[in-house]
């Protein structure tokens, strides 16, 4: 688990960082932070969590390959992180590196804004090529009234919320009005 450690440490850090510029530019002498350093800080954010998720899943592969939990997740107590679970997350992390990406660059063209809403929506595309976990086969097969069967539902609704109207909605509404935005932000 080395790999995972050092890099997961480098994420901390680089985090506590980004807190602590904040937390700096807040309370003692409010900058300029020009906007390169936010895409960049933010970029090699989403690179460090794609890593540490990565190098989790090929440390510990050998280990978390034969976990055998009564459901996905770790709702459960006794619960234990499984390798393919692992692989899934990586698949939004990458998502999320997208994500910086497209929201940094948006511009006044319009058809550019259409071609980056395209690009940033198509891996779900390859979703298949990811192992999934279906939240509802985690209350199905049970008692549908524990508190583990009613937070796997509730987790399922907050990640059909937040794919279909945070994701694709906010995807869609930069697009369409990232005139403004960039604007803005120029």
């Amino acid at each position: 688990g080395r790999h995972h450690r050092v890099l997961g440490g480098v994420l901390l850090l680089w985090l506590v960082l980004g807190f602590c510029w904040i937390l700096f530019d807040l309370l003692c002498a409010p900058s300029d932070v020009t906007r390169w350093c936010c895409v960049t800080y933010d970029i090699i954010l989403g690179i460090l969590g794609t890593a540490a998720t990565l190098s989790a899943a090929k440390d510990f592969k050998r280990v978390h390959e034969k976990v055998q939990n009564v459901a996905s997740g770790t709702l459960e107590p006794e619960a234990t992180v499984t390798y393919s679970e692992m692989i899934e997350h990586s698949f939004y992390q990458i998502l999320n590196l997208l994500q910086v990406v497209y929201l940094h660059s948006v511009g006044e063209n319009l058809l550019l804004r259409f071609v980056l809403l395209l690009l940033v929506t198509s891996p779900w595309l390859v979703r298949h090529w990811f192992p999934v976990h279906s939240f509802s086969d985690n209350y199905k097969k049970n008692d549908p009234w524990t508190l583990i069967s009613i937070l796997y539902r509730v987790k399922k609704y907050q990640y059909v919320f937040y794919k279909h109207a945070l994701l694709h909605g906010l995807n869609i509404a930069v697009a369409l009005s990232g005139e403004e935005i960039a604007t803005t932000l120029n």
